[in-house]
């Protein structure tokens, strides 16, 4: 069975699942998935059988259902999206332990466009979590993504079928979404772009800094099989694209996969600004992780070949236990994607540990987030580092940088849930209403 990590992410996430008739029987995801488990990287193939992959897939989709169920009975407001399945924190005017409490957002976009449900996607004010638009779909929202001006933004729509593979039935429904200046809607209209290949996911997307390019990233899926995987860049204006791909080997040094949290995850793919350069998660046979750079101005059409690895932030020696040390306990490696700094400058993830304490039933989790030198390719900077007995349920995100990383809007840890906010050094300055984010972007 030919299941990927990426793929069960993005099928579970996702605003809709159909069975078709010759599959298993109909199960339908009415809704997107809220508060999901911590983003742990993908497994390699060398890891987990095929046999486990199945079982994963079983657990997911229960899961989805249940989350789906649970989503129905919130009410929705412009501050809470439909779907909030996360706990928030008993008290909400306080920073993650170890930070200090701002409300300052000075340099961080006044908009962000967020999936709220299957049929409809969100304009909200980041200082307010107010709504200030709302656009409506008949094909359910799986992904967003959006330029540098804070006022263009790309959605996707579309359905997928989960069976003994993860597949896309129908080509993606690109959407480009203008904003004035107030944050309402200008203009929605869909992209008349060349078709993908047939029954490949789409793994992640990416609008570039200044809105005129889309970088789509596709996977023909199976883990442990030589396989596809491809990036096409589209020039909006003119549907004209460039594609690179993998030969589909079986050699050490291609890709086991793109890695990440599938199509909605907003940092899978990312663009520096007043450059050409896209930055792609990506993981070889051999179990080494990283983030790799493509230089989309150059010729060639070998994704491997005509890319350099810029950072490796795990290889498989190192998945086995903790990584460099750091404050408080240690620094492990990444468990959510990477996203590039808009000067090209920098990679930055977040990162989760559990210490076991010595009382029974007792531990410790520290979370934070690293940045990378993408010329050194090591870590710079840990910032945003939050401690706290127990254990918390949810994902580490980051969904937006400043031009040289040292800022970011990411979901935080913390014993009551995720907090969202804005993280510059040990300064958290949370961001009212913006709990239970899936496919978001801003």
């Amino acid at each position: 069975m030919n299941v990927s990590p990426d793929q069960v992410r993005a099928a579970t996430r996702s605003a809709a699942a159909v069975i078709t008739p010759d599959k298993v029987p109909p199960l339908r995801l009415d809704e997107p998935v809220r508060g999901h488990g911590p983003a742990r990287k993908p497994r390699p193939a060398w890891v987990t059988p095929l046999a486990a992959a199945a079982a994963i897939v079983v657990v997911a989709v229960a899961s989805a259902t249940a989350g789906s169920m649970l989503a129905r009975s919130v009410p929705a407001d412009s501050g809470n999206p439909a779907g909030l399945a996360q706990k928030t924190p008993a008290n909400p005017s306080t920073a993650p332990q170890g930070m200090t409490e701002s409300h300052s957002l000075t340099g961080v976009p006044p908009y962000y466009v967020a999936v709220r449900n299957s049929s409809e996607a969100d304009v909200r004010a980041s200082a307010t979590g107010a709504t200030l638009a709302t656009i409506p779909t008949s094909t359910p929202f799986v992904a967003v993504t959006g330029a540098a001006d804070d006022r263009t933004f790309v959605l996707d729509a579309q359905r997928q079928v989960m069976g003994p593979t993860v597949l896309w039935p129908e080509q993606p429904k690109f959407s480009l979404l203008r904003l004035t200046a107030s944050g309402s809607e200008k203009s929605f209209t869909p992209l008349a772009l060349p078709a993908l290949p047939r029954g490949v996911a789409v793994t992640g997307l990416a609008l570039s800094p200044d809105g005129s390019k889309l970088a789509v990233e596709v996977d023909t899926g199976g883990w442990g099989d030589p396989r596809l995987l491809e990036i096409r860049v589209y020039t909006l204006a003119t549907g004209v694209y460039r594609t690179w791909s993998t030969n589909g080997s079986t050699d050490p040094e291609d890709p086991g996969g793109f890695t990440g949290s599938g199509v909605d995850g907003a940092a899978t793919i990312s663009w520096a600004a007043n450059s050409p350069t896209i930055a792609f998660y990506w993981m070889n046979r051999a179990g080494t992780i990283g983030v790799r750079l493509l230089d989309t101005a150059a010729s060639g059409d070998n994704l491997i070949a005509d890319s350099r690895l810029a950072v490796i932030e795990a290889t498989k020696a190192s998945q086995s236990g903790p990584g460099q040390s750091g404050p408080p306990d240690y620094v492990s490696q990444c468990v959510t994607d990477s996203i590039m700094s808009l000067d090209g400058s920098s990679i930055i993830c977040g990162y989760a540990t559990d210490a076991v304490g010595s009382a029974p039933n007792s531990s410790r989790t520290t979370t934070g987030f690293i940045r990378y030198s993408t010329k050194t390719g090591k870590a710079a900077q840990v910032y945003g580092v939050s401690t706290f007995n127990g254990q918390a349920d949810g994902d580490i995100s980051v969904w937006w940088t400043s031009a040289t990383g040292k800022t970011l809007i990411g979901g935080v840890l913390t014993p009551g849930g995720i907090r969202v906010g804005v993280i510059s050094g040990q300064t958290f300055t949370p961001l009212p209403g913006a709990g239970g984010l899936g496919a978001v972007a801003w």
